[in-house]
């Protein structure tokens, strides 16, 4: 069959491509960026040339109309996501809800027009959350979003349902949380995995469906051709939360930093984070709705659709693994263990978190001011001491922004231990690298004249403690290092413009 997809750069639309393939169609992708296209599918090992490609969009019924045109059957999966973007473009304030709706409405709603023979509609288990009972099921009520991208898709939804009921031949498919390799974008689910293992796993009530994104790619692809029930539910695997991050410390065989969070808690900060981006737009992937997904979804009921496909799951085991490689192979996760890359570390192929990317350029330009300098010394140091004791040595107020240590060097004049949290740069010799920065101000830290008396001195650095010596670097290896330094945090740039002292700058290199 020739089959019309839409989303065929996105994550479940390149997968659904490779699986047409092997299924023996002729997938034709509309799309507005043909290279990216080509380049996201040569990953998945589809050479370029073998999917024809239509340049167009899913706003432009034109377009979509010229796409259809000898199809004998579209998967619609395409849908612009998040919380902001440049003003009047894509997923702008106010233009999620007309997006989604006006390109479903051009691509299922013109599939049906022409008289295809099967229209898949890709929705999503959200729709039903918070859920009615015990489990979900295709007929449970319809939620009731207050995001933008909620009631885009909510919208789509009864769009799409008023023409099955009207007797067109649509399937509506709802996948859970999609997981699994080869991801172009980060979306929530892949990025929270990457920010919990890296910083810490939130554990509220809850918990998550997993499916992996290869066999919603072959549900996709047997919907087009067996005749099955309209709504067809593929929640996956449902996992707890306290099971999904104990399922992830054995994969990678790394213990993560686990915490409890109250129902209540969770909820409060989505509403928070929801009151703030009203006053100021920020891409921040916490969201009420998605407090309420986390702390309220229950299991889906998805053998229907297995028996109306012949379908069988991979066990979540091996989706978890296979994502989570792919997340350390691209750079998105720094505490890997066993599934990082041969030959590398987690260190060199780091890239920034979610938090990294929306908090930092704010504390950057906090920790960067004038008046910081008079109140931070004051305010960070002692508080970062109270939170790495509580934590056992695995939690300071700026490691998720910046990598951090606690320094402990003996007092140049009484003798007595000292302790001093700090921004670092790990090194990949297991070595780090200090910066006496002293938030700008004109004096050198103390804890920079302990090192110069006493090179000998003790490193807590997530959770464990190791002995060190200190060396001061010479101008040679400062030179080096500085440009590594300042893309680690830009601000001592600042420091530096600020005071008349040469900022000293330190190797900590473990005794053996």
């Amino acid at each position: 069959m020739r089959i019309l997809l839409t989303g065929a750069s996105g994550f479940v639309g390149s997968h659904t491509v490779r699986a047409m393939l092997d299924a023996g169609h002729r997938p034709r992708a509309l799309v507005r960026d043909p290279g990216r296209t080509a380049r996201v599918l040569e990953g998945l090992g589809v050479p370029a040339g073998e999917v024809e490609m239509v340049r167009g969009d899913m706003l432009d019924a034109a377009s979509v109309d010229a796409a259809l045109d000898g199809c004998d059957a579209a998967v619609h999966t395409a849908a612009a996501i998040g919380v902001t973007a440049p003003s009047g473009g894509r997923g702008a304030p106010g233009d999620l809800v007309r997006v989604n709706v006006t390109g479903t409405r051009n691509v299922v709603g013109g599939a049906v027009a022409r008289g295809l023979e099967r229209v898949v509609h890709v929705s999503t288990i959200a729709v039903f959350v918070p859920p009615a009972g015990p489990v979900i099921t295709p007929g449970g009520p319809l939620a009731a979003p207050r995001t933008e991208y909620g009631r885009s898709k909510l919208a789509s939804e009864r769009y799409v349902r008023d023409l099955q009921e009207q007797g067109a031949p649509v399937t509506i498919v709802y996948p859970g949380g999609v997981c699994g390799p080869h991801q172009p974008t980060l979306d929530a689910m892949m990025e929270g995995l990457a920010s919990a293992l890296n910083l810490a796993w939130p554990l509220p009530p809850g918990g998550v469906s997993i499916i992996d994104v290869r066999d919603l790619a072959d549900a996709l692809t047997r919907a087009v051709t067996t005749p099955a029930p309209g709504r067809l539910m593929l929640g996956g695997h449902y996992l707890t939360w306290r099971r999904c991050a104990a399922l992830c410390d054995e994969l990678t065989g790394v213990r993560s930093r686990h915490f409890p969070v109250p129902a209540g808690v969770m909820l409060g900060a989505g509403s928070a984070l929801d009151a703030a981006k009203r006053v100021r737009r920020f891409d921040y992937a916490l969201t009420r709705d998605a407090a309420e997904f986390m702390v309220t979804l229950v299991p889906t009921d998805d053998a229907p659709t297995l028996d109306a496909l012949s379908l069988t799951l991979r066990p979540v085991e091996e989706t978890v693994e296979d994502g989570l490689r792919w997340l350390a192979e691209a750079g998105h996760l720094r505490r890997a263990g066993r599934l990082a890359p041969p030959g590398s570390t987690a260190k060199e192929r780091s890239m920034p978190t979610l938090l990294q990317r929306t908090l930092g350029p704010l504390f950057q330009r906090i920790s960067g001011s004038r008046w910081f300098a008079k109140i931070g010394p004051r305010v960070v140091p002692p508080l970062d001491r109270a939170l790495h004791k509580a934590s056992g040595g695995r939690f300071l107020l700026g490691q998720a922004l910046v990598p951090s240590l606690v320094l402990t060097t003996t007092g140049a004049v009484s003798g007595l231990p000292r302790q001093a949290p700090l921004a670092c740069m790990p090194e990949p010799d297991g070595s780090w690298i200090v910066v006496g920065s002293n938030f700008g101000r004109e004096k050198h830290p103390a804890w920079s004249g302990n090192l110069l008396k006493h090179p000998e001195a003790e490193v807590g650095f997530r959770g464990r403690t190791v002995k060190v010596t200190a060396r001061l670097l010479d101008e040679d290896e400062r030179a080096e290092v500085w440009p590594r330094l300042v893309r680690v945090w830009p601000v001592y740039d600042r420091y530096v413009e600020r005071t008349e002292r040469r900022l000293r700058v330190f190797r900590l290199t473990p005794i053996p």
